[in-house]
């Protein structure tokens, strides 16, 4: 007698199965209850409050960073200074160009040594090249309406006395010429106001579970069982058993919010009051500007962060553009840069410095095969541009 129960065979599944190991995630089940009670949701955009009041001395604060430009202030005459000295440039020799080149070459992946050690150099010629760097350093200042969870700490608010202005805080940066940004609260205006992000309830609606507290299981899709195949001596078999990630309730309870609908409110940790204050933020920048002068073929870039000789550094409140260095190349790029950064809108200038690096440049010729090739030996450290090298894949490489 045929068995009454449905066989399947090994190519067969119906798609309302599933492994008893396998599960979804679990979702919200919209025929379950709300269980919160009325509420905002986690996800909902709430407007800041609009009766801030006024705060003497800053009456256009918003709740965006707004820039405040700095008063007028007496700026010292730039003082003269030494002229820039001209740095005879140092000559390598064959031996250093070619050690450099070796030492080049093997920390190459898959270059070969041979050219690098029979070249035969056909000549060296010696150069200098000269960075031009002038750094203008500025302070900005900008204001903004900022909270935090009220927890019963000291509040200095204008009762306290009248709040000063912006650019009246002194504050100095902590390193001259390095980027820095700094956040304080502004003396005497700060004060506490039920928190309109939870309607000073302390909490919000969950967003996993929408306020109700259960989900509906992925395990068993809300279904409380699952089904399974097994295989029997006989063939495939469907069983059904209760799901054991919901018992058979087909609802689980939501994680987030452990079953009550509820989450503390982020805003104001549960407290339900805010403490508002005017933020002060102060930014110091370093703006940097360059000018090199290289008149071989060695690419410009890579003379920025090579090691070099200073020839000359001037640092003031504001510094005059360099007018008899022997390269005019640069007294032009140095009156350029001058003019440019003395004008930085919404910013005070606190220092200026300009320097020159010479970096020396050797261009080093040689003959291979017919051929004449170069390379270029630069910096005081010996660095290595070969991009013609002819030995860049050693012997019996494959490039794929």
């Amino acid at each position: 007698m045929a068995s009454s129960r449905q066989q399947y065979n090994s190519s067969e599944c119906p798609a309302d199965e599933s492994d008893d190991g396998e599960s979804g995630d679990d979702t919200v089940d919209h025929d379950e209850p709300v269980i919160a009670g009325e509420g905002i949701g986690e996800n909902a955009k709430v407007a800041p409050p609009q009766d801030m009041g006024s705060v003497p001395g800053y009456p256009n604060v918003k709740f965006d960073a707004s820039l405040l430009p700095p008063p007028p202030s007496n700026v010292p005459k730039a003082s003269d200074y030494k002229q820039p000295e001209f740095t005879k440039v140092p000559v390598i020799t064959e031996e250093t160009a070619r050690t450099a080149l070796l030492d080049y070459v093997e920390d190459q992946f898959c270059w070969g040594k041979g050219t690098a050690k029979k070249l035969q150099f056909t000549n060296l010629q010696s150069s200098t090249s000269y960075h031009y760097i002038l750094e203008t350093y500025t302070e900005t200042r900008s204001t903004k309406y900022e909270n935090v969870a009220f927890k019963g700490q000291p509040i200095d608010g204008p009762q306290n006395g009248i709040p000063p202005g912006p650019w009246d805080i002194i504050t100095n940066p902590c390193d001259i010429f390095s980027d820095e940004i700094r956040k304080m609260e502004v003396p005497h205006t700060a004060s506490v106001k039920p928190c309109h992000r939870c309607k000073a309830t302390g909490y919000l609606i969950c967003s996993s579970c929408s306020g109700r507290g259960r989900k509906r299981c992925g395990g068993c899709n809300g279904r409380g069982r699952k089904r399974r195949r097994v295989k029997r001596k006989n063939g495939w078999r469907t069983v059904t058993r209760t799901c054991g990630g919901c018992h058979g309730t087909g609802k689980r309870r939501c994680n987030r919010c452990s079953g009550t609908g509820r989450v503390v409110c982020g805003t104001c940790e549960g407290t339900t009051q805010l403490k508002w204050f005017i933020e002060l933020t102060i930014t110091w920048k370093n703006n940097l500007g360059h000018h090199i002068v290289e008149k071989t073929d060695l690419p410009d870039e890579l003379i920025k962060d090579v090691a070099g000789t200073l020839g000359f550094q001037d640092t003031q409140p504001r510094v005059l553009p360099i007018a008899m260095f022997p390269e005019p190349e640069i007294n032009q790029a140095s009156h350029r840069l001058v003019n440019e950064h003395s004008k930085f809108p919404n910013c005070r200038i606190l220092m200026q410095r300009h320097v020159i690096r010479m970096v020396p440049v050797t261009q080093c010729d040689y003959q291979h095969k017919e051929t004449t090739l170069n390379y270029f030996v630069y910096g005081l450290d010996c660095k290595v541009h070969a991009p013609t090298y002819p030995d860049q894949c050693c012997w019996g490489c494959t490039i794929l």
